[in-house]
Formats: C-alpha cells, sequence, structure tokens
C-alpha cells in the first residue's frame, strides 16, 4: 500500500493546471479560425444569393411581372465563446488514473446580423438606364483579351454601323458591324491599334494606328472604309481618330459611339429565356422580336425537374430557369451584366438614408 505524500500532490497540481490551461487557450486558436471559415461562407453565399436574385428578377420580367431587390449593407456576425474546467481528484491508496479526472468543457456560437436596403426611387432608375460612360468600355476593352463580346454586348452603333438589340422583322442586321469588329480585334492583337485617353473633355478617347504598312495596310484601308474616314496618303502614317460618346457628324471626322444601357442588357437576356410551351400557349410571358448580334448564343433554359451542372438555377411557376454550367457565352454575358447592374445598385443606394431591413439570424 503506498500513500501519496506532498510531493506526489505538488505533481499531480502541476500537470492538472497545464491541461486546464490548454483547453482555456482553446479560444485563441479557434478565433482566427472561425474568421477565416466564416469570411468564405458568408462571401460565398452572399454571391450565390445575388446571382439568384437577378436571375429570378430577369425571368419574372420575361413573364411580365415585377420584382424588388434588396442589397446586401452590411454582416455583422457576433461570436461568443465560453470554456468550462473542472477537477475531480482523491487522494489516497487508490491509483490516480482511475479516480482522478480532468473535466472540461469549450462552446463556440455565432449570431449573424445581416442588413439589407432595398434598391429602389429615382436615382436607381436613372442609373438603369443611362448609357454605359465611354471611359468604363475603354477601361474593359483594354483590359480584355478579345473585345469581340464587349463591342457586340455593350455597344449598339459606331457611325452608321448599327447594332441593334432585336432585328426588325423585315430587316437584316448590319454584317459590317461584326466585321469592323474582327478588324478591330486583329489590328489590336497585332500591336498596331491602341485606345488612349484624350485630355479634351468632349473627346473619350483616341484610337491611334502605327505601324501598320506594309504587312496591315489593306485592313486598316478597309477599317477606315467601314467608318467612311479618309484613306492616309501613299506614305504610310500615324492615325489618330478621336472618338466621341455620340452619333457622328458631318462636322467632325472621327468615331461616334452609343452604347447600351443596363436595362437594354436586361431586356437582351429576358428574351433570351425559354418560356415553357404550357405558359407560351396561354399567353403568360411578354414576346420579344428575333434576336440582334449581342443576344446570339444567350439561353436561359426551363425544366420541369431540378437540373444538375448548373451555374445558377431558381425555381418559378413550377419551373427551374438556369444557366448551364458548360454554357461560357451565356456566362460571360451574365457576369459582364452583373458587374454593371451591381455598379448601378451601388451607385443609386444611399446607405444613410434608405430604410434598411435586418435580420438576425440564430443557429
Amino acid at each position: 500500500m503506498r500513500l501519496y505524500g506532498h510531493k506526489d500532490r505538488r505533481a499531480f497540481f502541476l500537470t492538472t493546471y497545464c491541461l486546464v490551461l490548454c483547453v482555456l487557450s482553446g479560444c485563441t486558436v479557434l478565433g482566427p479560425r472561425s474568421i477565416s471559415m466564416g469570411r468564405a461562407d458568408y462571401n460565398e453565399v452572399i454571391n450565390r444569393t445575388e446571382d439568384e436574385q437577378m436571375l429570378l428578377s430577369i425571368v419574372k420580367g420575361r413573364y411580365g411581372e415585377t420584382s424588388t431587390l434588396l442589397a446586401v449593407n452590411g454582416v455583422a456576425a457576433n461570436v461568443r465563446f465560453s470554456t468550462s474546467a473542472g477537477i475531480e481528484a482523491a487522494f489516497g491508496p487508490r491509483d490516480i488514473s482511475g479516480d482522478n479526472l480532468l473535466l472540461g468543457g469549450f462552446a463556440y456560437e455565432e449570431n449573424p446580423t445581416i442588413t439589407y436596403t432595398p434598391v429602389q426611387g429615382e436615382h436607381y432608375i436613372r442609373q438603369m438606364m443611362t448609357p454605359i460612360p465611354l471611359d468604363i468600355l475603354l477601361l474593359a476593352v483594354r483590359a480584355m483579351t478579345s473585345e469581340e463580346p464587349l463591342f457586340t454586348l455593350l455597344v449598339n452603333r459606331i457611325n452608321d454601323l448599327r447594332n441593334p438589340n432585336f432585328i426588325d422583322p423585315s430587316g437584316k442586321a448590319d454584317s459590317r458591324f461584326m466585321r469592323f469588329v474582327q478588324l478591330f480585334t486583329e489590328m489590336r492583337n497585332a500591336d498596331i491599334l491602341d485606345l488612349v485617353r484624350d485630355p479634351r473633355e468632349e473627346v473619350a478617347f483616341n484610337v491611334v494606328i502605327s505601324g501598320y504598312a506594309p504587312q496591315h495596310l489593306q485592313k486598316v484601308i478597309e477599317f477606315l472604309s467601314l467608318l467612311d474616314l479618309p484613306v492616309p496618303a501613299e506614305e504610310p502614317e500615324d492615325i489618330v481618330i478621336p472618338a466621341y460618346f455620340a452619333l457622328k457628324t458631318r462636322k467632325v471626322r472621327g468615331i461616334g459611339i452609343t452604347t447600351r444601357s443596363t436595362f437594354d442588357l436586361i431586356e437582351i437576356f429576358r428574351a433570351s429565356v425559354e418560356v415553357p410551351q404550357e405558359h407560351e400557349h396561354v399567353g403568360l410571358s411578354v414576346d420579344f422580336p428575333p434576336m440582334g448580334l449581342p443576344g446570339q448564343g444567350i439561353r436561359i433554359i426551363s425544366s420541369s425537374e431540378k437540373p444538375e451542372h448548373i451555374s445558377v438555377a431558381v425555381k418559378y411557376r413550377g419551373y427551374w430557369f438556369y444557366i448551364a454550367e458548360n454554357d461560357q457565352r451565356t456566362k460571360a454575358f451574365f457576369r459582364t451584366l452583373r458587374t454593371f447592374w451591381s455598379m448601378t445598385i451601388s451607385g443609386s443606394v444611399d446607405q444613410a438614408a434608405a430604410p434598411v431591413l435586418t435580420i438576425p439570424v440564430s443557429h
């Protein structure tokens, strides 16, 4: 029989004390870890629901119905940690491992609060209807490896080259516009064409063509001919063409450009919604004219069954409406639309004055 002395008790308490510290120090590890995990989760959910909200608004618009958007203004996640520890110890002839116990507990609780602002009002409508500024178009074109999708989507006219949202049933698409876009892209890729900001207020930017002879001379001549601009003299020289946010006039020898608004882009996307036949037969949906170049290849598919392999999907009137995950053209259109739509929303929401909806979420 062994009796425990002072040294044994001291060693036991020191060991127990270290174990308690380990339990209590767990919050210092879980705190940063909770931020790293929670931030990604919140961001993913907000991004997904933003896509779904916009897609649902587009689908409802195809049915001629109204919708309201809510902008997320803030996410406040209150995190609370609690720990507990206790010791049950007995001293005597019995073995320590059987009767001396360390008891500890750790609790983690998160209570997020989401703040929404309704997107509405005159300023929002004006932003939606306002054509996309040329400086934004310039920045977007310079950042893209291929200008073709942006030009066909955002620009509706360059001088006399028209690129309408929808084709008049009695007319045809202007093939010259697509040829202009092809030449522009080829000349940019060949480093003979660049876009440069102009210090003059009335000029958005300059199209500068240089170093084009003799290899690219014919392309330059065709490019200028499409714009109804003079062809350079026999000796090649740098060509500087001012670009204006306006229709081309006889007084201005340059490029007159008009762009679409965010609302125009939404209308094009609404027209791409595939309406179920049973809805179409009873006249539930809005009819649109044939698509122009901007909407070619854009598809929002409808299905009575929940789809797989989707990029984004919403359910409405008993059907699923979605964008397929392998439909890169439609996904690119949707990304562009969401970028400009989000800019419109953020530019029109007054967080200080607008009514807000704050929702506490409990787990």
